[in-house]
Order: structure tokens, then sequence, then C-alpha cells
């Protein structure tokens, strides 16, 4: 078993990775968000003013934008994150991992 130590945390990685992940959760939660509100709108609940097809287009249009606006967020968020654990690292030390070798 060697044991590794991670004395540094690619921030454009991080970014990269919670852009991607931010993106798809706020898309799925979103799209969940537009069919629940559609649904309580077929058992007579109305909770927008948009009606038809405009109702239907400004919904798409804004889950996919929040959606990106949760991606960009999400990615700031993880390079800042990335940015203060080298900072820490390099001062007090990285995070220890050990790894078996599989046999």
């Amino acid at each position: 078993m060697k044991a590794y130590e991670i004395k540094r945390i690619g921030a454009g990685s991080v970014f990269k990775f919670n852009l991607c992940v931010g993106f798809v959760v706020g898309l799925i939660g979103g799209v969940v968000m537009l069919v629940l509100g559609y649904s309580l709108k077929d058992i007579g609940i109305e909770l927008g003013t948009l009606r038809g097809v405009f109702g239907i287009t400004s919904g798409i249009v804004g889950v996919i934008l929040a959606s990106v606006l949760q991606g960009l967020l999400a990615g700031i968020a993880g390079a800042i994150l990335a940015f203060i654990y080298n900072l820490f690292a390099a001062a007090v030390g990285g995070i220890s991992v050990k790894l078996d070798d599989g046999a």
C-alpha cells in the first residue's frame, strides 16, 4: 500500500467538472419543476401569468438559462475552493491518501 499526498488541485479542472455537474443538476431540477408547474396547472392551480406557447417557450428558456447560471456559479465556487485548498496545502501540507496496489 503506497501513500500519496495531494499537494495541489488544478483549479481549471475543478471549474470544468463543477460547471458540467452544476449544469446537469440544474437542468434536471429545472425540468422537474417545469413539469410540476404544468401538472399543477392541469388540476386548476395557476402559478404563472403567461399562457399558451409563450408560457411553454419562456419556461424552457428559463430552465436552460438557470441551468447555465447554476453551472457557472458551481464552477466558480469550485475553482475558488481549489485555490484556497492549494494555499493551505502549501502552508501545512496536503491530504495524505493510501492506495492499494490492486493485487
